[in-house]
């Protein structure tokens, strides 16, 4: 596709679409592929023709044979435009596969591709924080793809954990470029966990610069002490209280120490001038506490929001 004769390229046109409805149909960047831009640009005007001649479905989502064959066609007049240059299209098509629960990386890399390094570097930190297994390994994979840890790295991590310390930590880092520092930490702190090094200890260096999502995942899970939190919170600026205390919250929570989230999330309320508010963490408690926790909540001054029951 496309043939030469145009009676033949409308029949490949509508074995193409009908596979669509099918959920058969090939892969359109295959198709593309074979084509020079003529050719492109020839099957492009054809598709998006056929495209306006489609009635537009009543019910948007409803996944019936009119949508998937406008969907078959779609992906390939996106490509079709993408290769000759405009890439939006495409773009739109793959951020759809994922926030649908698909993955993010054919995105990530026709970001990349298009040299939209900041849209990718943005949209691949917040699928992190949600990706796992072998997507999460491929996103951190596509974020410290140029800039590899030197030889010896691993090495060096499995010597700082046999006897870790805020000062080795801050040598292991000494020349890593600013650009993949983020990465690199996080991928390290996930080797040390890996590793056995104690999670209390895992937390202090999540935090040793600031709150990283290392830390907040380590401290929902109920796997730091509570008053490793607090000896936090107390070298942090003060204007940072209520969020030190939100996931001391969220750390009683997840420990089944009733009294001290209702302590640590009222505290968090009352030391919230600055302006930041645990709101997070409050619905998640709240989500899945008990009506008898809710009450307690209730009584201590901790707000409800929209959608709590």
């Amino acid at each position: 596709m496309p043939p030469a004769d145009p009676d033949a390229l409308d029949a490949a046109l509508d074995a193409y679409a009908e596979a669509g409805e099918r959920g058969t149909s090939p892969d359109p960047a295959t198709i593309v592929a074979e084509l020079d831009a003529p050719e492109c640009a020839q099957l492009e005007a054809l598709v998006r023709e056929r495209l306006r001649a489609l009635p537009t479905p009543i019910f948007a989502g409803s996944g019936d044979a009119l949508e998937r064959r406008r969907a078959a066609l779609g992906r390939l007049v996106a490509h079709l435009a993408d290769r000759l240059g405009r890439p939006g299209e495409l773009i739109d098509v793959h951020r759809g596969d994922w926030l649908r629960g698909g993955s993010v990386m054919p995105l990530l890399e026709l970001l990349r591709d298009h040299h939209r390094a900041d849209e990718a570097t943005m949209t691949a930190r917040l699928a992190l924080l949600s990706a796992e297994g072998a997507e999460e390994e491929a996103i951190e994979a596509f974020l410290t793809r140029d800039g590899q840890p030197p030889d010896g790295w691993a090495r060096a991590v499995r010597a700082f954990a046999r006897a870790p310390s805020v000062e080795g930590w801050e040598a292991l880092f000494q020349f890593t470029p600013p650009e993949v520092y983020y990465h690199r930490v996080r991928a390290t702190l996930r080797l040390l966990r890996r590793l056995g090094v104690p999670s209390d200890t895992v937390f202090k260096l999540a935090t040793h610069r600031g709150v990283t999502p290392d830390a907040i995942e380590l401290a929902e899970s109920g796997a730091v002490d509570v008053n490793t939190i607090l000896d936090r919170m107390t070298e942090a600026p003060a204007r940072s209280r209520s969020l030190w205390l939100g996931l001391a919250a969220r750390a009683a929570f997840a420990q089944g120490d009733r009294f001290g989230t209702v302590r640590f999330l009222s505290e968090a309320y009352r030391a919230s001038a600055e302006g930041y508010l645990p709101v997070i963490q409050t619905t998640e408690i709240r989500e899945q506490a008990d009506d008898e926790l809710n009450a307690m909540l209730d009584r201590a001054g901790v707000p409800r929001f929209e959608g709590d029951d």
